[in-house]
């Protein structure tokens, strides 16, 4: 067969006005009547032209019945597209005005706009027990506090000079004032938490020993041994009322940490401390002189050394803890939350009390003049806050990814003359992914959907995909301004659009069917995601093939004219719109490629052994791809919080993760043995758990010591167990222990107590780093509580720790990832068999997007990426847009019927290759910005589509057509054409341009095809 002549017919000027009807006057001599002619009913051009391409006109009679099927609906899916282009050609400022109203109406739905905030509606997954427990946690213990903290270190902290340091820091800290968004001027001790000062009814108390040693571990049935009954304790000794009228004027103070309390805070007295004068307090020291409550100080020290009697002497590291009071019913997370969905429950006032706390220690850590002290700190805010800000502030390189993105359109779509500049139609393009992202925002958000922080995204995202489909049209388009040339162009836009519109639709479709089935995940963020996503895309797609066409139109128009695609009102003769002219580079290279390579004997074999190489290796890389996330992954690494964080680990190596068990309105009196057998089986696991602290043993000790009963062993009326609690509850020994038991009304001292609605015991888990470890202990501790015998009340009794909030995801994530991936494989899938209507084809379709994802997960494991929420939420897009490449190749060959499968496949890559390798490169070169960045969402965003483009592109366009070459299915026409085999020594025919030379075309204006001679 030889090829036909490739030179161009250009187009004569035209009149750009408008004729009454809103359609164009003029497109060369007989452009009016062309462009104002119906509609062909067949749906196909009645140019003689159209037919004497590879897409000709079948035999039905001689198709299957799932021939005639894939026929049919292939027909009338280029039919619709057909009558679509045609139509917005005619009516392509109808069609402008139109979307605009769309955009319009749909953008009524930001009414309804909310931008979720709270971590628990972002981050937990609905329905999980965390939630329930959190809930139930906020509504019926109704506050809490966040703590702010200092860490100095030194060679020794125990001396003058660092005391006197955090003397001043604590005057500063405790001392400023600030205003919140009512004017009202508050300070520390407006928003600290609060607890009675008793110090001045146990200050003699401090002086004596303590009275026991450390208990063994031993069963709750065996008596615990009898403590030493002090020589007088305020609350059994003096009468109630006496006592009562004392305890209830006693003041209110804040609660904290604070060496500092063993001097009560005198600057004076601080000044004048020796080295030995420190020591001796701290070791002969167990209740604060300040609060009065007793507290073990050596806990705030770090690389604690000891002398030969066990007393401390020196130490490397202090923290000084500030408790900030949260009452959870006045926490508004649209107000103190930030836009990452990182923050703590927490109020308006102590968020800006804690925004100055940071600014005075920070002038602090400043104004250090000795090189051997260092300052740590962090508060509250702290994590939310470095954690929005590195997760927004490579905004901007999205924008420069924009820009770049519209430089590299520019490259591929234009022809470089000074008409042929696609500057109109780049921007356009890209307005058109803006308009499909707000418009689809507005339906999402008029339904009531929440908007989140990855939502950011989504905008690239939009873009990759969109300008992927904007490729596909301009080759569809080229290939038919090449074959027919002297058609109409509203009849050529038919074409472009009835050639393009199906493959553009099979894509689209399954990204949608994608994130739709991704919508059903229990994590709310990327459910809220996958909904925004699915109506972004489709809203977008509505727009490239109406808006996009429309544009495109009046731009064809505009080079018909010869007008300059920078300034529209000059003119340009024939021959000065030639900047210069080069080869055809792109299609000369994919020829090159596939008929002296990849298509042969030789390059085949070497395609399929690669792939079957490269898959075994990945499958043994995935099989070790772990499931793990660290929230300081967040974190960057010079910000001054993991600075504190690394140095906490450093110095405090055993702190753990807070914990505590919830007991709900139990018989108390009638639970006590099962709680205090609760309490030693805690105490008994030291492999996962240590610091416990329980009411019920210390009451157990209370009641052993002043009243002689063992409540282990021994019965309590319920009177009994009500004045014995008020009695503790008012003593220095169980005074700490108020905030962790809840009444039905205020326990007043002398009464009995109310009914407990909720109590709580505390602990710590050990430091775990690794899911395989803290998952068994977080078991371990809820197989001791289902094992409890808790029978009266509500029953109602849990674990339930902050850091639950990360590992309840970690529970999950791999089972939801391989869960969604899999149901939108399944999705992806159903889609393509409709829409392509060819079972052979969908198959090896699927087979590609699964090679992908294998080998995607293989080198995750090799980058040393795991499976976390963020990577979740990139695998669940990587199965919608590594689906593009391969259908637009399945589906390409499909429309090809002349020649052997060979030839199929080659044709196949040179009509629809060039365009689907400039999608793929188009979202790397866009996302090659981010992989500098040092947001961890953005870094792994990067590697993960990374590889999903690279393996995506190499399955699609590289082992799909060696696939169909071999053993690929018959067009829809049914017929094949017998050629030649591929030779090896093609001679590329070029293009003319206006000067005899030729153009450059990224995506050519005329898709190279060889000769009889050369296949």
């Amino acid at each position: 067969m030889q090829c036909k002549d490739t030179s161009e017919k250009h187009f004569q000027p035209v009149d750009l006005k408008m004729n009454g009807n809103g359609h164009y006057n003029g497109h060369r001599a007989e452009s009016e009547e062309n462009l104002n002619k119906p509609v062909p009913e067949n749906g196909t051009t009645p140019h003689p032209a159209a037919t004497d391409t590879e897409f000709a006109e079948p035999n039905v009679d001689r198709l299957n019945c799932m021939g005639r099927l894939s026929y049919h609906v292939s027909t009338a899916i280029g039919k619709f597209f057909y009558r679509l282009g045609y139509w917005i050609a005619n009516n392509a400022w109808k069609t402008i005005g139109l979307c605009w109203l769309l955009v319009a109406l749909c953008s009524v739905g930001f009414v309804r706009f909310h931008k979720e905030k709270s971590p628990m509606k972002l981050w937990i997954p609905l329905g999980s027990k965390f939630q329930h427990d959190t809930n139930w946690l906020i509504e019926h213990f109704q506050e809490g506090n966040r703590v702010e903290t200092v860490m100095i270190t030194a060679p020794d902290v125990l001396v003058p000079e660092v005391l006197q340091m955090i003397a001043s820091i604590t005057e500063q800290v405790e001392g400023f004032t600030f205003h919140n968004s009512e004017g009202k001027t508050l300070g520390w001790t407006d928003v600290c938490h609060k607890v009675p000062l008793i110090a001045e009814y146990t200050s003699d108390l401090s002086r004596k020993k303590r009275h026991a040693e450390e208990l063994q571990d031993q069963s709750v049935t065996t008596r615990r041994p009898k403590k030493s009954k002090p020589l007088f304790t305020p609350v059994i000794d003096v009468p109630s009322f006496l006592f009562c009228p004392m305890v209830e004027r006693l003041a209110m103070g804040c609660y904290g940490s604070n060496l500092l309390e063993l001097w009560k805070y005198n600057r004076t007295t601080i000044a004048g401390l020796s080295k030995e004068d420190i020591v001796d307090k701290l070791n002969g020291t167990r209740i604060s002189p300040m609060t009065g409550h007793t507290v073990e100080f050596a806990e705030l020290l770090g690389d604690v050394k000891r002398d030969w009697r066990g007393r401390i002497v020196s130490a490397t590291s202090l923290v000084t803890h500030w408790f900030v009071h949260v009452n959870f019913s006045e926490v508004d997370a649209d107000v103190s939350g930030n836009a990452a969905g990182t923050e703590d429950w927490v109020t308006e006032n102590a968020v800006l009390w804690e925004e100055k706390f940071l600014k005075i220690i920070a002038k602090a850590k400043s104004q250090l003049s000795n090189n051997e002290t260092s300052i740590y700190y962090a508060a509250g805010r702290s994590y939310g806050d470095i954690s929005e800000e590195s997760m927004f502030k490579d905004m901007d390189k999205l924008v420069y990814g924009g820009i770049v993105m519209f430089i590299y359109m520019q490259l591929v779509l234009s022809k470089f003359s000074w008409t042929e500049f696609r500057i109109i139609l780049g921007s356009v393009g890209l307005m058109s992914v803006g308009m499909g992202f707000i418009s689809g925002c507005g339906i999402v958000a008029l339904i009531g959907v929440s908007y989140g922080p990855v939502h950011t995204s989504l905008p690239f995202l939009l873009m990759g995909l969109g300008v992927d489909d904007m490729f596909v049209m301009m080759a569809c388009y080229r290939k038919v301004r090449k074959a027919n040339p002297d058609l109409p162009l509203a009849e050529r836009m038919g074409l472009m659009l009835q050639h393009a519109g199906a493959s553009i639709t099979v894509t689209s479709l399954t990204d949608i069917v994608a994130f739709i089935v991704g919508s059903i995940t229990v994590i709310p963020s990327l459910q809220s995601f996958c909904i925004y996503a699915a109506a972004g895309v489709f809203m977008m797609f509505f727009f490239v093939i109406t808006f996009f066409v429309a544009i495109f139109t009046l731009d064809e128009i505009r080079i018909a004219n010869r007008r300059n695609s920078f300034l529209l009102w000059v003119v340009h003769d024939e021959k000065s719109t030639a900047l210069w002219c080069e080869y055809n580079l792109m299609h000369r290279f994919i020829n090159m490629l596939y008929s002296k390579f990849l298509l042969t004997a030789v390059g085949k074999t070497f395609v399929i052994l690669a792939v079957v190489l490269m898959t075994t290796a990945n499958v043994h890389n995935l099989l070790k791809l772990r499931q793990k996330f660290d929230p300081n992954w967040f974190i960057p690494e010079e910000t001054y919080y993991n600075q504190f964080v690394v140095k906490t680990h450093e110095h405090y190596p055993n702190a753990g993760y807070e914990a505590l068990l919830l007991f709900g309105n139990l018989n108390y009196t009638a639970e006590l043995p099962n709680l205090i057998r609760i309490t030693h089986q805690l105490e008994n696991r030291t492999d996962i758990l240590h610091s416990v602290s329980s009411w019920v043993t210390a009451f157990q000790d209370f009641v052993h010591m002043h009243y002689d009963k063992d409540i282990a062993v021994d019965t309590l009326s319920d009177d009994d167990f009500r004045k014995y609690l008020t009695k503790f509850l008012f003593s220095y020994e169980g005074g700490r222990y108020q905030m962790n038991i809840k009444f039905a009304t205020k326990i007043k001292c002398g009464q009995p107590a109310p009914n407990i609605t909720v109590t709580t015991m505390d602990f710590k888990f050990k430091p775990f780093k690794e899911r395989e470890d803290y998952l068994p202990a977080k078991y371990a501790v809820e197989d001791i509580l289902e094992r409890s015998n808790i029978s009266t009340g509500d029953h109602f009794r849990t674990l339930w720790a902050k850091i639950f909030g990360n590992w309840v995801t970690d529970e999950i994530i791999d089972t939801e990832i391989y869960r969604n991936v899999s149901l939108a494989l399944i999705g992806v899938m159903f889609c393509s068999v409709v829409l392509i209507v060819n079972l052979q084809i969908c198959f090896w379709i699927f087979i590609c997007v699964l090679l992908t994802l294998v080998n995607v997960g293989g080198l995750m494991q090799v980058w040393g990426l795991t499976l976390d929420l963020v990577s979740c939420i990139a695998l669940q897009l990587a199965v919608g847009l590594c689906v593009d490449y391969a259908a637009h190749i399945g589906h390409t060959f499909l429309t090809i019927n002349k020649g052997d499968k060979n030839r199929r496949s080659l044709e196949t890559v040179l009509h629809i290759g060039a365009a689907v390798f400039y999608g793929g490169g188009s979202t790397i070169l866009s996302l090659s910005i981010l992989s500098g960045s040092q947001a961890y969402t953005y870094r792994t965003f990067f590697k993960i589509f990374l590889l999903v483009i690279a393996f995506g592109l190499f399955h699609g366009t590289i082992l799909l057509p060696v696939i169909l070459s071999l053993i690929g299915p018959a067009p829809y026409s049914g017929s094949l054409n017998s050629l030649n085999t591929i030779n090896n020594n093609p001679s590329p025919t070029k293009k003319a341009c206006r000067d005899g030379t030729e153009m450059i075309s990224f995506i050519g204006a005329e898709k190279y095809t060889p000769t009889n001679a050369e296949l």
